[in-house]
């Protein structure tokens, strides 16, 4: 991927970026992964465990064409899902173009399931993603989300400035909108996040403030679906 898919699922779960802005696009390596530990599963600025730790890891098969293919899973708390665990297959195609490959992007297809369940949550998305600079584009769309028939959208915009060796502030903001947004919550809204992240002996480390602007009456500061502001911090190891 490009940017490898696990590493920007990981900086989706938390908000962060986790300097893969700083990373080339284009696999490097025909099998790649990631393992990763976070004290919260965040997904667009709502937690999947309850607030509670998370343990996720990824892998991905890249071509030389630039078609890949894919799978990263985690655990999910059980009440919101009927489960304990999610896994996510994904494939799509990454490239670049312009002088010197300056803009570089990537089309995904991914699938989310929720292994013990039934079908009820499982759902298509579709993803385009660019790469300019240290910034960073992406734009989800599926019809049928959580397999409810409704369409939702998802912007998101994140940005990773180098400060020192081994060393960037990143900064993250995203919007939900669509009948699936307003199936969850009401109302569209925005989550973002800002924080910093390195690297220590290969493995790495970030920590970051993510929060929402949903209004008060849909905050919730505990327990299935907590999306109160929180400090993030992940751990991971690419491999």
């Amino acid at each position: 991927m490009y940017k490898k898919f696990n590493k920007k699922r990981i900086a989706q779960v938390v908000g962060l970026t986790l300097a893969t802005a700083l990373m080339a696009p284009i696999a490097q390596a025909e099998v790649s992964g990631e393992i990763g530990v976070t004290n919260d599963y965040r997904f667009r600025g709502v937690s999947q465990t309850a607030g509670d730790f998370a343990v996720q890891a990824g892998i991905d098969y890249s071509m030389e064409s630039g078609f890949f293919v894919g799978a990263w899973a985690s655990n999910v708390d059980d009440e919101s899902y009927d489960s304990n665990v999610e896994v996510d297959i994904y494939a799509g195609y990454a490239g670049a173009f312009g002088e010197d490959d300056a803009v570089e992007y990537d089309v995904t297809l991914t699938y989310y399931t929720y292994p013990g369940q039934d079908e009820s949550s499982r759902y298509l998305e579709a993803t385009v993603g660019f790469y300019v600079a240290d910034f960073h584009f992406a734009q989800w769309y599926t019809n049928n989300y959580a397999n409810a028939d409704v369409s939702t959208h998802y912007s998101e915009l994140n940005y990773s400035y180098e400060i020192a060796e081994n060393w960037s502030i990143d900064a993250h903001v995203g919007y939900s909108y669509g009948d699936g947004a307003d199936l969850d919550w009401g109302e569209n809204y925005v989550d973002y996040s800002i924080g910093v992240s390195t690297e220590v002996g290969g493995v790495g480390l970030s920590v970051a403030w993510l929060d929402t602007n949903l209004s008060s009456d849909n905050n919730i500061s505990s327990g299935a679906w907590k999306n109160s502001g929180t400090v993030l911090a992940t751990a991971s190891y690419a491999f």
